[in-house]
């Protein structure tokens, strides 16, 4: 049995001369076989390069833990905060440039 290789949407859209949005259109169309890992607390997707080797599934989740539940209103706040502190440190900008 062949191993797969796995590479990045970014590479792959590099390797073949397309745009990273196409390769993203590809992999939800199910046209090119992915894999889902976590990384650093982020997941990332990647293209199996040998889709004969790959599970038939077009998305396969490597981690095996439990849905992480999601606390939608303290992100928010967090998000929120971010914004009102990247608004003001825009303005504060503004108000440099024209004075």
């Amino acid at each position: 049995m062949q191993s797969s290789e796995l590479i990045t949407i970014q590479k792959y859209a590099a390797r073949h001369h397309i745009s990273i949005f196409s390769v993203i259109k590809k992999t939800m169309n199910g046209e090119l076989p992915t894999v889902v890992k976590e990384e650093n607390g982020k997941e990332v997707t990647y293209i199996v390069m040998n889709p004969s080797a790959a599970q038939p599934q077009n998305e396969v989740r490597s981690d095996d833990t439990e849905e992480i539940e999601i606390d939608y209103k303290k992100e928010y706040e967090a998000l929120h905060k971010e914004y009102l502190i990247l608004k003001t440190k825009y303005q504060k900008m503004v108000e440099m440039l024209e004075g």
